[in-house]
């Protein structure tokens, strides 16, 4: 017969927990073993992105002029959705930069676990300037890469790429250093020199322009040296810049113009110096010397020159006096007719008046007759004392006292229209056009009047005598 063992209930209890916590241990330990390689195949949260520059070869030596290439690299943890814009240029200080065309290149390489799509873009640097050159992006990036919610990705600038640049031999003397692939010097003279120009005198001012055209990046460009001679004094004006941006990617031209003034303060031979810009062609890797002629003068002591602005002043001047004569003159012959007409008017309508008054009578008043006596007595004092102002008055109210068919056929006698033009003449005429001396005599006026007067008396009938009837 079997004997079964029967276990208390309170021990039984105790050995289900002791077998739980068994299995709960076992449980977090392989959880904790697994947990780097679920960390090795989790996907990650989002792609990534970023940038590097590299060397893609140089010498060992670099020196001005040599030409290296950099690598723009650009890379994603995906895959590229969408294209990358490259910047064109580089930032380098010193340096010319253009960009290598063609397609971008593609690559591939592992890290971190993940395959990294690259994209590769090549750019050619020229130092220009010795010493340190730092090529760096000129911003950030905006990047597309695939896995994500479509947005771009901006990837900061990389770390700047340092080179240290040196001068190539035979140009150790060149100070300050300036290279460049072009680089020209022009200038120009005021006055031109000839060889048909007036010598300078002393006092005489040079004025000299030289204009600077190169593409050089370099920060030190020299003043050109200007002087100052023997016996010149010498003002230098302020440099003018101005840039021109070149096509594409290239080095924009610079062009400097400066301005020099001399002023030659001794007589004899003076040389105004030449002008000479040491610096090298990174085109033809050589030292070259760019060189503006100076001129040679002899100047002569300070004497009086005719001025040819003063004499075509002059000229305009006579020109405009003469204009003003002729013009004062049309003035005082419209003003001496302008004066007779108008005397004609008054004394035609005081004539008018008066026959009007007289009209009933049948007679002329005495007053009248009285009047024109008195005003031939004035006219022929005023003659005498050859007064045009006072035989002006007088003739104006000797023709007032007129009848008006007698006026005018006085005014239309030759002689009487002569008189009386030249007495207007005198008296409005512009001063220029009569000599100092010229006087006015008033013979001819008394003259025509007298032989108007004559020939009135006789040509009138004489009064008969009653019939006699014894």
């Amino acid at each position: 017969m079997t004997r079964r063992r029967i276990a208390h209930p309170a021990a039984a209890g105790a050995a289900a927990a002791r077998r739980l916590l068994l299995r709960a241990g076992s449980g977090l330990a392989l959880a904790a073993a697994l947990a780097p390689l679920a960390a090795q195949t989790a996907p990650p949260a989002g792609p990534a992105a970023r940038v590097r520059l590299a060397l893609e070869r140089a010498a060992s030596r670099l020196e001005v002029g040599d030409a290296i290439e950099v690598r723009l690299e650009v890379w994603v943890s995906t895959w590229f959705q969408g294209p990358v814009d490259f910047p064109s240029t580089l930032t380098a200080e010193g340096a010319l930069v253009t960009m290598v065309g063609g397609s971008p290149d593609s690559r591939f390489e592992e890290a971190d676990g993940l395959r990294w799509t690259g994209l590769i873009r090549r750019y050619r640097v020229l130092p220009a300037q010795p010493g340190e050159v730092a090529v760096t992006m000129p911003g950030p990036l905006a990047v597309i890469a695939g896995g994500g919610d479509g947005r771009a990705l901006r990837v900061e600038p990389a770390a700047p790429l340092r080179l240290i640049v040196r001068v190539p031999p035979g140009a150790e003397d060149i100070q300050p250093f300036v290279a460049a692939r072009r680089l020209e010097l022009r200038q120009r003279w005021w006055p031109e020199p000839s060889a048909g120009a007036a010598s300078p005198q002393t006092g005489d001012l040079i004025r000299r322009e030289v204009v600077l055209v190169t593409d050089s990046s370099s920060p030190l460009l020299p003043a050109p040296d200007f002087g100052p001679p023997d016996g010149v004094a010498l003002r230098i004006q302020a440099a003018e810049r101005e840039e021109t941006p070149a096509p594409g990617a290239g080095a924009p031209t610079l062009t400097r113009r400066h301005e020099a003034v001399y002023t030659l303060q001794r007589a004899g031979a003076v040389a105004l110096p030449p002008i000479e810009l040491v610096w090298w062609d990174l085109a033809r890797r050589q030292r070259r010397v760019a060189t503006l002629p100076g001129i040679e003068l002899q100047v002569q002591p300070a004497a009086r020159r005719p001025d040819p602005f003063a004499v075509a002043t002059d000229a305009a001047a006579e020109a405009a006096r003469a204009q003003a004569e002729a013009a004062a003159a049309r003035r005082g012959a419209a003003a001496s007719w302008a004066a007779a007409l108008a005397a004609g008017a008054l004394a035609g309508g005081a004539l008018w008046w008066r026959r009007r008054r007289a009209a009933g009578a049948g007679t002329a008043p005495p007053s009248t007759q009285r009047s024109e006596a008195q005003a031939c007595r004035q006219l022929a004092r005023a003659c005498r004392r050859a007064d045009a102002e006072a035989a002006d008055a007088a003739l104006h109210e000797l023709l007032t006292a007129l009848d008006p068919p007698t006026r005018q056929r006085w005014l239309q006698q030759p002689d009487l229209a002569a008189a009386v033009a030249e007495l207007g003449r005198h008296r409005f005429g512009p001063a220029e056009a009569a000599p100092p001396t010229a006087s006015w005599r008033g013979d001819a006026l008394w003259n025509a009047v007298r032989q108007l007067r004559d020939a009135r008396r006789r040509a009138r009938p004489r009064a008969a005598l009653p019939a006699l009837h014894p």
